[in-house]
């Protein structure tokens, strides 16, 4: 018998196909779709069925960056200069500052009391941060959420983010130089990689706001978004930049520059549904269960550091918001899922530091894989304890939540 090998294009269609079918089925467990992608992705991959092999994951791997870049786009959208005046720019940043500081202080001191090096504590505080932008966005999306939670909880995931890169870049440049890298190249390295790609990301984000001045037809619109994403995600790997600060970047320049970002936000919406279902379904064939049993008592810290981080420090912000004391007890809950930007940044480590990458890529793939199943469900009860899930919210014509705003520009218009 002739062997086949699996061609690209035939998992990626599997990947949709069978996407869809496990979305449907989480819909009708109750459970957010993305739990259903990523389920599915993990049954069809190679650590159980092996019907999608990790040669064709990896040659999907475009896949991933244009879907991350949507998203991160999507969400720096979200940086609306007067919703944030409205939201209130000092309470988001006391939120996003007790959650971190909190996630940072508990996950480092956790590694540090299990003997590890302190730098290396730090990094793993740092990854501790970052929040799944992707699936929590999309929980959003599917449920049609709405109200001051959900306009917090987007908004507070790319806050959360940008600060993990940040930071992130700051403690990596410090293990450079404790592995004996030049001290001055270790303290540019974060200002040059930060600082030009928010430069790029303004620049892209200004040229789409000009473009929409002279657009022929509508959907020359959506061209545009799919051309400043490759173009700002292509860029950002040449440079050695980060591709998820520029695409946040151009994001936010679009929705304080542009008087069509409300526009940009439905245009967008056409090209999401397949290219998420391929993202999540990928991603669930990339979990590892392999490095699941390796997690030992540093994943186990990791995963209740975090946690206990992040749901007690918006507990503690929101003990002043007594206008609105659901924030406090349920936007905590709502910050857990991870994946993307944690998983890059633990990756990033091991290509430059292999021993200390090594450890660390274990205890994040292993924790990914508990963060992402049980996440967003969270971010769906936490939504709904608040109240801001509409009452039609179990089910729906999936090509009608195509046509919809967002639910921030819904409540806005």
């Amino acid at each position: 018998m002739i062997p086949i090998e699996l061609h690209e294009l035939f998992g990626l269609g599997v990947a949709i196909l069978v996407g869809l079918f496990g979305g449907k089925l989480a819909r009708r467990v109750k459970v957010p779709r993305v739990t259903g992608y990523l389920l599915i992705g993990l049954l069809i991959g190679p650590y159980v069925m092996g019907l999608i092999s990790q040669d064709v994951v990896g040659e999907l791997g475009v896949i991933n960056d244009i879907a991350l870049g949507l998203i991160l786009f999507a969400i720096g959208n979200e940086f609306e200069w007067s919703h944030l005046k409205e939201v209130g720019l000092r309470e988001l940043l006391r939120l996003a500052l007790f959650e971190t500081i909190g996630v940072f202080i508990l996950v480092t001191f956790a590694f540090g009391l299990l003997g590890f090096d302190w730098i290396f504590s730090m990094l793993a505080g740092t990854v501790a941060i970052a929040t799944a932008p992707a699936a929590t966005l999309l929980v959003v999306r599917e449920y049609n959420t709405r109200g001051p939670l959900t306009n917090r909880l987007l908004a507070l995931v790319a806050v959360n983010n940008v600060i993990s890169l940040l930071l992130f870049r700051v403690i990596h440049s410090l293990m450079a130089w404790q592995h004996g890298g030049p001290i001055l190249g270790s303290i540019l390295a974060p200002f040059y990689e930060i600082i030009v790609s928010l430069a790029l990301g303004y620049l892209l984000g200004k040229g789409l706001a000009i473009w929409e001045d002279h657009l022929d037809e509508l959907p020359e619109l959506l061209l545009v978004i799919i051309g400043v994403v490759l173009l700002g995600t292509g860029a950002a790997h040449m440079l050695k930049l980060s591709p998820m600060l520029v695409a946040m970047a151009a994001g936010a320049t679009v929705a304080n520059s542009s008087h069509l970002h409300r526009l940009i936000y439905v245009e967008q919406r056409q090209l999401e549904q397949p290219v998420y279902i391929a993202f999540f379904v990928l991603a669930g064939t990339s979990l590892h269960l392999d490095v699941l049993p390796q997690m030992g008592l540093a994943g186990v810290l990791y995963i209740v550091a975090r946690t206990i981080g992040k749901v007690g420090g918006i507990w503690l912000a929101g003990r002043k918001m007594d206008h609105l004391p659901q924030i406090g007890k349920y936007l905590g809950i709502t910050m857990l899922c991870q994946a993307g930007v944690a998983i890059g940044e633990a990756y990033e480590i091991l290509d430059h530091f292999p021993a200390e990458g090594e450890l660390l890529t274990t205890i994040v793939l292993s924790t990914v894989i508990v963060n992402e199943t049980f996440g967003p469900y969270l971010v769906r009860l936490g939504l709904s304890l608040s109240r801001e899930l509409p009452d039609d919210s179990s089910g729906g014509n999936p090509l009608e939540e195509l046509e919809e705003l967002t639910p921030l520009e819904q409540e806005r218009s």
